[in-house]
């Protein structure tokens, strides 16, 4: 009887389901955050926001596989900038419209949120990420260049991930308040290109071996340590330690769970899953923006009951606003056809 061999093709397999169950875990690390139950600490301590590092890789993953089907630039640039400047230009529009009425601030302010100056300046980082991945998707070509071919890619990658750390560690040493303030973007750099890393791994079915799972397992375990630690005796650990760790413990989890996912084959499982992971960018975007304008508001979004009804509200707007965007981007990116003579 043929063994059969597990290859990294069985992340991109499960990637629908993987973009959801991240979605999700992040949402119930936001909540978990300002809750003093029990349970909550536990969640912070062994899941954490684990969430964001797999939504980064599987990001890296899956524009590997487009550029590769694509080669096209100009193209990658116009669909991928448009799927992510639509839902944010919108989103951003309104909140920082009524931070501004809350507030009673004027265009100048509300220019500064929406333009990232004040993310920036003075770490307002509700959307960060979207910062963050324009950067990535704008460097991104010289990525796919680099890691395409397959030769010494984990060469590549243990050398592009030394120069974010050692970038990361000069300016927190030279420019203390800028880095703090921008930190949460500048640490989360490695994820992005290990899932470039994993897209080219994915796409060629490269075999899963021996290395992989003695640097995520022992990666895995220093971050469930670091995070316990954090979260039960209030110990301090460096931004760098924690991300870092956090991101091996992220590529456990994604292996993992798509081996089960893969295991039991619920079809209703992945549908739920495919469900939350096609309004991933927009549930991020609106339930961060509800979370801040409630916090403004003085409603308390730690009590559980007004957390829930935020979330199924955000859904409910996440579902419309992604089937605009999905409408809007294939307007907008879809070649015109030449018209006959």
């Amino acid at each position: 009887m043929e063994q059969t061999v597990l290859d990294y093709s069985i992340l991109s397999k499960r990637r629908n389901d993987l973009f959801g169950i991240s979605i999700v875990s992040i949402v119930v690390y936001h909540y978990c955050l300002l809750s003093k139950l029990a349970v909550a600490k536990i969640y912070c301590a062994l899941v954490g926001s684990v969430g964001v590092p797999v939504f980064l890789m599987l990001s890296g993953m899956g524009l590997f596989f487009s550029m590769s089907k694509n080669a096209s630039i100009g193209q990658f640039y116009k669909k991928r900038l448009v799927r992510v400047v639509i839902p944010y230009a919108i989103v951003a529009t309104v909140h920082f419209a009524l931070r501004c009425i809350i507030k009673k601030q004027g265009i100048v302010a509300f220019l500064r949120g929406v333009f990232f100056v004040n993310f920036v300046l003075k770490s307002s980082s509700q959307f960060w990420f979207v910062a963050f991945i324009l950067v990535m998707y704008l460097l991104f070509p010289l990525f796919f260049k680099l890691f395409r071919t397959g030769k010494y890619n984990f060469i590549k990658l243990l050398i592009l991930c030394g120069i974010v750390v050692a970038a990361n560690f000069a300016l927190s040493r030279l420019a203390p308040s800028l880095y703090e303030n921008i930190e949460v973007m500048l640490t989360r750099i490695p994820a992005f290109l290990i899932g470039v890393y994993l897209g080219e791994m994915a796409y060629n079915k490269r075999a899963v071996k021996l290395p992989f799972w003695l640097i995520s397992i022992l990666g895995g375990a220093a971050f469930l340590y670091i995070s316990i630690m954090r979260n039960v005796t209030d110990a301090v650990f460096s931004a760098y330690i924690v991300r870092y760790s956090e991101t091996i413990y992220a590529l456990l989890v994604m292996m993992v769970l798509s081996i089960v996912l893969e295991a039991i084959h619920s079809d209703g499982f992945s549908k739920i899953c495919a469900f939350f992971g096609s309004m991933s960018l927009e549930l991020y975007l609106v339930h961060v923006s509800l979370r801040t304008i409630m916090n403004l508001l003085g409603l308390p979004v730690e009590n559980i009951i007004y957390y829930a009804v935020m979330v199924v509200v955000a859904v409910g707007i996440s579902f419309v606003l992604q089937k605009f965007d999905a409408f809007a981007t294939k307007k907008l990116t879809t070649p015109r056809k030449a018209k006959s003579a």
